[in-house]
């Protein structure tokens, strides 16, 4: 196997991979099918926050963009560089913290999932919030949808996250309320925790979409779907229900942060607003995949005491302590990760990619099954499901591999194979469970 230089020949590799010692990692292209190498820092950097700009047309916003991506490096870097060095416990300010936790969520809201949703006009706007997105472009005088998402994300990155409150009000008047309840919840209803491989044959796989990755139970409501096909059209369904139990951000093949809800903190008061939730319907009875993921809060330091107890403050400190996660907790993370890479994998160990390849393709909670294989927004997830499985006979390979592209291969797949010789290709791919009542199903699906 070679390994490009940097003069562009080609030298042999090292018996055993050292990436200490060599610049290049292992790179899995989803798009293009071709698995080849690529630099450390690629990977294992910053996540690009301008990679979709010329799509997005930031202009306005990107000075806000950037000076938020160059604190969070920062403070990143400090975290990944103090670990790397065997310290499993560091403090970071509560400005720190709410940085990080912001950034998680731009990260996630600059997403072509995000960006998207606000494309076309309001009569061609299909989620369920369009009456409040009617109004709030009534009162704004806006016409253009694409308004609405960049004057949101203006919002989320100028706004400081202060320690009296303030933000709330800023967020609730000026974005749209939908998406301002949303990164309310993202900043409030959860905390941060760290954690690592226990075994030092495991780690974390780096996905494109790393950052911002959750888990917890989508519910697909095939019983009320936006469109039946009844008039020859392809059946659609309606926005989902989504819980968020774990947010996911891989720092390291080695470190991940986690966002865990509050309501899988321990204690009487946690138990008690998490049954009046359910009682209510607004969250779900399934439990989360990482229920026994052995993490807890920080260890709060107040700068101000107060006589009535103490004062938040900026200054406050936060004492993380960086928790083991077992073998079959690091596969559940990778598993959550790979099944929702769209564009590329990357990692450092091919014995744990191995493993946490066939534990993501096993695992009867991320198969999809074959009724909701006639909805058209599956077909890029059944086709991405056969170009990862693929990845597990190439990575003994010599690279680059040769690409095949998802898409283009999985429609081949449909035209040779018809009916029943169809379902037999899903089944001989991994892609269908044993068929199960779709009424109100619910599917351990990320986002």
């Amino acid at each position: 196997m070679d390994v490009p230089s940097s003069r562009g020949g080609r030298k042999p590799r090292k018996p055993r991979y050292d990436p200490a010692m060599d610049p290049y990692i292992r790179i899995y292209d989803l798009k293009s099918g071709v698995l080849d190498y690529c630099k450390v820092g690629r990977a294992y950097g910053i996540p690009d926050m301008y990679k979709d700009a010329d799509h997005e047309k930031v202009y306005h916003v990107e000075e806000l963009l950037s000076r938020l991506e160059s604190s969070v490096a920062i403070i990143y870097g400090r975290i990944r560089r103090g670990h790397e060095n065997g310290e499993y416990k560091f403090s970071i300010s509560r400005k720190d913290r709410n940085l990080l936790r912001k950034f998680l969520f731009v990260m996630r809201y600059r997403s072509h999932k995000f960006w998207s949703k606000y494309t076309g006009t309001i009569d061609t706007y299909k989620h369920n919030d369009r009456d409040m997105l009617r109004e709030f472009l009534k009162e704004r005088s806006i016409t253009d949808l694409r308004q609405v998402w960049l004057l949101n994300l203006e919002v989320i990155v100028r706004t400081e996250i202060d320690a009296d409150g303030e933000w709330l009000t800023t967020i609730g008047r000026e974005m749209f309320p939908a998406d301002a309840n949303m990164y309310v919840f993202h900043m409030s209803e959860s905390y941060v925790a760290f954690c690592e491989p226990q075994s030092p044959e495991d780690e974390f796989v780096i996905t494109d979409n790393g950052f911002g990755i959750f888990e917890g139970p989508v519910v697909f409501d095939t019983a009320n779907l936006e469109s039946t096909g009844a008039d020859g059209s392809p059946p659609r369904l309606k926005d989902p229900a989504v819980t968020e139990y774990h947010k996911l951000a891989p720092l390291s093949p080695r470190l991940v942060l986690v966002l865990r809800s509050n309501f899988l903190r321990d204690g009487p008061i946690w138990e008690k607003r998490l049954k009046f939730f359910r009682e209510w319907q607004a969250w779900p009875k399934a439990d989360s995949l990482l229920q026994d993921l052995q993490i807890k809060p920080p260890q709060t330091r107040y700068k101000l005491p107060g006589r009535r107890g103490p004062v938040p403050t900026l200054e406050d400190e936060f004492t993380f302590e960086i928790f083991k996660a077992e073998t079959k907790q690091v596969h559940m993370i990778n598993t959550l990760l790979l099944q929702e890479a769209t564009g590329s994998i990357t990692w450092v160990s091919d014995k744990s990619l191995v493993k946490s390849l066939e534990a993501f393709l096993r695992n009867p909670n991320f198969m999809l099954d074959a009724p909701l294989s006639v909805f058209p927004e599956f077909t890029p997830r059944i086709a991405l499901r056969y170009q990862k499985q693929r990845l597990l006979n190439l990575w003994d390979k010599p690279y680059p591999s040769e690409g095949v592209r998802p898409l283009e291969e999985y429609e081949n797949m449909k035209e040779a194979l018809r009916n029943n010789e169809l379902l037999q290709s899903y089944y001989k791919f991994g892609m269908l469970t044993i068929p199960i009542n779709l009424l109100h199903q619910i599917t351990y699906l990320s986002h």
